[in-house]
């Protein structure tokens, strides 16, 4: 409120005061319709005087709303205070691209295809590429860009001297469209989205562009290359860190595998060794860096302490299987009491615990443990077909009951699946571990399952 509200309804309020002050008994009748009111002067003064507050508040809110949305015109305009100036140069701006996030997927996966056939010599394709490009974002200075060096390949040096010149106009543009030919021709791929990414200022987008380059190079095997432009993107912090070391690790083990078939020891102990550092869950890496270690110089306590390591943050059957090998010599009763030393570690799995001890105290002929292991993996879990297999050789070499033997290993078939990798992202399993999903393609993304129901995608 200014200074003559606030004078306003202090006079009036004064007023209503002497009016009763003088007459308390003069009072005023209303009838109006179906109100029919005696009320005192004073009082009805009273509340038209609130009545006009009430008025001014409500005025003052629309006003101040008004004056807001005034003042965002008027700032676009340099602070000029001709509404009618506002208003035309409001008009006058460019819309923005608005793309929904099918549009930006396709307009970033096309960025990238004119970028890859550019940098492999393609023109004409990085041409029909690039009218796709446009059709979805319009006539952008980067489309200007692009055909630019699709003329460049083209040898059309009166269309190059036309488009340059329009260029030319922006110094930054121009500074932007040599450092792209410069990379296209000297530094390759990677190099050209990182440098894209700084000057058009789309990080945010470009991580799922690595992404997918990175997976279209290992979906054809070209591990090397995938893991070149993962580490572009890790430099510009265009993707999470974890996911970088997850992906990174399925890169390298796969870089190991094909250092073994090469027979290249030293390369696939290389690999293999920083595809465990990455990811220490990874279970097939730390499978093949402990077989590694037994077979050059028999070094078990090296083997044995890998496998000790991933069996404790991530306990699976395949890690359980191989850390028994290490001693072929021991007899049933020892592999037993040395399972039993291993499930100790195990907290994040104990059902596994039960089955693998429930196998091996059959083994072992030790009929009361294997019979506790199993009841309490039932009590947690439905049977599986390993736990369904060795309750029917229990019932049949211990109690010696043929129809109830018989009746496990009929239900053997129905039975959940044992030890399976599931995919993530999708839900196919496998039983081996993949590196790729065979069902959607993602990568990195099969984890281990104790049991699985039903048979389904396999």
């Amino acid at each position: 409120m200014n200074k003559k509200i606030y004078t306003f309804f202090a006079i009036a309020l004064f007023l209503i005061l002497l009016i009763w002050e003088a007459d308390r008994s003069s009072t005023i009748r209303i009838d109006w319709r179906a109100v029919h009111e005696v009320m005192p002067l004073a009082g009805l003064l009273l509340w038209l005087l609130v009545f006009a507050a009430v008025v001014y508040i409500i005025n003052a809110v629309v006003h101040k709303a008004v004056k807001k949305q005034l003042d965002e015109a008027l700032s676009i305009t340099d602070g000029t205070t001709d509404e009618n100036q506002s208003i035309d140069k409001l008009e006058d701006i460019s819309p923005k691209l608005v793309l929904s996030r099918k549009d930006m997927d396709k307009a970033l996966l096309d960025f990238l295809a004119v970028l890859h056939l550019l940098a492999k010599g393609g023109g004409k394709s990085a041409a029909a590429k690039l009218e796709e490009l446009q059709k979805t974002i319009g006539d952008d200075v980067i489309i200007d860009i692009l055909r630019f060096n699709i003329y460049k390949q083209e040898k059309d040096f009166g269309k190059m001297e036309a488009l340059s010149a329009k260029l030319a106009k922006n110094a930054e543009i121009l500074q932007l469209k040599h450092s792209i030919e410069e990379q296209i021709c000297a530094q390759g791929l990677s190099n050209v989205l990182q440098e894209v990414g700084e000057s058009l200022e789309v990080c945010q987008d470009l991580g799922w562009i690595i992404e997918s380059a990175f997976k279209t190079h290992a979906q054809n095997g070209q591990w090397e290359e995938a893991l070149q432009i993962l580490d572009s993107g890790h430099k510009k912090d265009l993707i999470p860190v974890e996911r970088y070391k997850q992906l990174k690790a399925v890169a390298l083990y796969q870089i190991a595998l094909g250092a073994k078939e090469k027979k290249d020891s030293v390369n696939f102990f290389k690999f293999c060794s920083q595809a465990v550092k990455y990811n220490p869950k990874l279970v097939p890496a730390s499978l093949s860096l402990a077989e590694y270690y037994v077979e050059n110089d028999n070094q078990v306590r090296k083997a044995a302490q890998v496998l000790s390591n991933i069996w404790r943050i991530n306990p699976t059957t395949e890690i359980a299987e191989a850390y028994l090998r290490l001693w072929p010599e021991d007899s049933a009763v020892e592999r037993v009491q040395r399972m039993e030393s291993l499930a100790l570690t195990n907290s994040i799995r104990p059902s596994l615990n039960n089955l693998l001890l429930a196998g091996l105290d059959m083994n072992a002929e030790l009929w009361g443990k294997a019979k506790s292991e199993f009841e309490i993996f039932l009590v947690n879990n439905p049977a599986t077909k390993r736990i369904a297999e060795i309750i029917s050789e229990y019932e049949l070499k211990v109690n010696q009951d043929k129809e109830k033997a018989s009746s496990w290993k009929h239900k053997i078939k129905d039975c959940a699946e044992d030890s399976l990798w599931s995919c993530n992202a999708c839900g196919h399993f496998s039983k081996n571990w993949q590196p790729i999903c065979k069902k959607c393609g993602a990568i990195g993304e099969y984890k281990w399952r104790l049991y699985k129901q039903g048979t389904e995608n396999k």
